[in-house]
């Protein structure tokens, strides 16, 4: 948890205005606190109520916005809830992703890239890899793309 706070980039604070340059000055004494409670927020697979909630602030998405479709919503934690996230992220599917390791009968998720770090590049490059293996040998082949982007536009 050190490594993290003291490598920390300026960000925006979340709702308790703790900036990332206060964390990483800090770390040496505010490491054990802070470990403590992300250790138990893991061990528990729970995420504290303080940790998940965000100030949300809509960000155009084109340069003269005339009606709510022309934004998005921009979600911004903790500096802390933030680090925990990636870290979490980059550990791999176990603690964060339990349907992965141990999916429900009938789940696949060979072939799942949301909410993964590499998601949209990985998921690009198998579709078309994919389809063209397919492709060598089906003289045609079905493919159900489902897009829920706009899904997720609404502040």
């Amino acid at each position: 948890m050190f490594h993290i706070l003291n490598r920390l980039r300026p960000t925006a604070t979340g709702l308790d205005d703790i900036p990332a340059w206060f964390l990483q000055l800090s770390a040496p004494i505010f490491v054990a606190p802070i470990a403590q409670v992300i250790n138990q927020s893991v061990t528990a697979r729970v995420v504290s109520n303080q940790q998940k909630k965000a100030i949300i602030t809509p960000v155009p998405k084109v340069s003269k916005p005339m009606q709510p479709n022309d934004f998005r919503p921009t979600s911004i934690t903790p500096v802390v809830s933030q680090s925990f996230e990636k870290y979490m992220v980059r550990l791999g599917p176990s603690p964060e992703y339990p349907a992965f390791q141990e999916p429900t009968s009938g789940l696949y998720f060979a072939d799942q890239f949301g909410f993964r770090p590499t998601g949209s590049t990985t998921a690009a490059i198998t579709i078309f890899h994919t389809i063209l293996t397919m492709l060598s040998t089906n003289p045609f082949i079905i493919v159900i793309a489902l897009d829920f982007s706009k899904a997720f536009d609404t502040v």
